[in-house]
């Protein structure tokens, strides 16, 4: 608890670090929270003066500046500045730089360079890089205020790291000092417990310094297989992780970096064939109604093919296996080839293909889940979100499930199970896959793709009804044909019988 006068207001602000620390100040001094608010105060001088307004001829506080770096500048309002650092309880008044009249304002530039922006008397805006490191030494190299370490170094190269499932993150940190300060690193971890961590430290020492080196790796160790409830966000979340040395100084080029572990997917998953050059053209297609697994009274019909949603179609012979091959891949480019287990259907509900393995083939102990039995117990669910990760169970235990009739198809595949789609009718036509993972330890994210099939070979046979209309329509026209040619043959036979074919000469007169 602080100590605060009834009638002021105070301006807060939480700054960059991985624990929460909070600055807070009304006109005249400024209040600190430390280490998740286990440290509280007044910032204070050398002297002691906890009041800066009297070190600035009566001015009050104007604004305060905060960068990436763990920099803090009190500015007062007629632009007297004093200066001091995350976790530093002392400030520390810099040289004038500005007049007094001067209207200022300290902001970062493009190149993270400290600047101070004027507002001239006739309106324009300049502005001017400040030396704040410099004035900083300048400043404090009387006051026997030294950095207690030579050099403090890490490996951290980005603001944030996203961790996915089965994903590892290494990181070190090392410090050089003067023998027998008896320095160390300290790693500040803050939000919920979903990592764990080893650490290794290395100690040298040579010509009088001291040097200090931290490894961690941080991972996830959860199995998500067969869990109650698999979209519980226990295991989710934003972690921030510091690494610092056990003590500092104002003059210490510290930086004090501080990175965000995100604990869930940032992967955009694609579908890649080697052959996916292909001219776009329209066409339409059409599914005969028996090959469907909702048993519609007529035939779907698709006046158009999505080339942007679907992609280039994969030309396969209908007597040819199938086993698809996917990988993962970011905004960055190819991440890793798929190993894990992952299923398919057909998006507009053919059922005319199967596959190459049987539950037995393949292993299974108990009897494995299939899509028919995965749609019974999830009626009124979109097909996508019937099966998944979520509610995978596998069949390599007999613990799980029931033996079952295992001469089934398996209609789970991975790069090395071998199982492939096949085409048992080896007719001709176009399907649209969409694939999932099912591994429920393999990401955080749903990760789907869709892809295009377009198999050759045996013409589709037509249906019963219409081959027998189309023979009616033959026997009809053959018949009405017969019977005209009937008619047109009796009337022709008719003219000839009536009337002779060679009429005879008449009488001729006599004279």
């Amino acid at each position: 608890m602080l100590d605060v006068p009834i009638d002021t207001f105070l301006i807060p602000r939480f700054l960059f670090s991985a624990m929460p620390n909070l600055i807070l100040w009304d006109k005249y001094s400024i209040y600190y929270y430390y280490q998740n608010f286990t440290s509280a105060g007044i910032i204070e001088t050398n002297a002691g003066v906890k009041n800066l307004s009297i070190l600035s001829d009566d001015s009050i506080i104007h604004d305060i500046f905060l960068d990436y770096y763990g920099n803090i500048v009190v500015k007062m309002e007629n632009n007297i500045m004093f200066y001091f650092k995350i976790n530093i309880r002392k400030a520390v008044k810099l040289h004038s730089w500005t007049p007094k009249t001067t209207k200022s304002l300290l902001l970062i530039g493009t190149s993270t360079q400290v600047c101070l922006a004027y507002v001239l008397d006739d309106g324009t805006v300049q502005l001017k890089e400040y030396p704040l490191d410099l004035e900083v030494k300048s400043v404090t190299h009387l006051e026997k205020d030294n950095c207690p370490y030579r050099a403090f170094h890490n490996n951290i190269s980005h603001m944030f790291y996203f961790l996915d499932k089965g994903n590892v993150l290494s990181i070190w940190a090392q410090i050089v000092y003067p023998e027998n300060f008896g320095l160390h690193i300290i790693m500040e971890q803050y939000g919920p417990k979903i990592l764990e961590w080893k650490q290794s430290i290395n100690y040298e020492i040579a010509l009088g310094h001291c040097s200090k080196s931290l490894a961690i790796t941080f991972s996830q160790s959860v199995n998500y297989e067969a869990v109650d409830d698999y979209h519980k966000d226990e295991n989710m979340g934003i972690v921030l992780i510091q690494l610092r040395p056990s003590e500092y100084a104002k003059t210490c080029p510290i930086a004090q970096k501080v990175r965000m572990i995100l604990q869930l997917c940032c992967f955009l998953f694609f579908f890649r064939f080697l052959n996916k050059e292909c001219i776009h053209h329209d066409f339409s297609y059409v599914i005969d109604k028996s090959y469907l697994r909702d048993k519609p009274p007529k035939n779907l019909v698709r006046k158009f093919y999505n080339w942007s949603q679907y992609g280039c179609p994969l030309r396969l012979d209908s007597r040819e296996e199938f086993q698809p091959f996917i990988q993962l891949f970011d905004d960055n480019g190819f991440i890793e080839d798929i190993q894990v287990n992952f299923i398919l259907w057909e998006i507009h509900g053919r059922h005319d293909y199967s596959f190459t393995k049987t539950m037995k083939q393949s292993g299974c102990l108990n009897e494995a889940q299939t899509w028919k039995t995965m749609t019974e117990l999830n009626k009124d669910v979109p097909l996508e979100d019937v099966w998944g990760p979520e509610n995978y169970r596998t069949c390599f235990s007999y613990a799980v499930g029931k033996p079952g009739d295992l001469s089934q198809p398996y209609e789970i595949i991975n790069s090395s199970n071998n199982n492939h789609i096949y085409w048992p009718m080896g007719h001709s036509g176009m399907y649209i896959f969409r694939v999932k993972i099912l591994d429920p330890n393999y990401s955080f994210c749903n990760l789907m793709a869709i892809f295009a099939i377009e198999t050759y070979g045996v013409i589709p046979s037509p249906s019963f009804y219409l081959v027998a209309s189309i023979l009616f329509v033959l026997m009809l026209l053959f018949f009405t044909i017969l019977v005209l040619s009937y008619f047109q043959y009796m009337r022709v036979y008719r003219y000839y019988i009536y009337k002779p074919l060679n009429k005879p000469p008449g009488k001729q007169k006599k004279n």
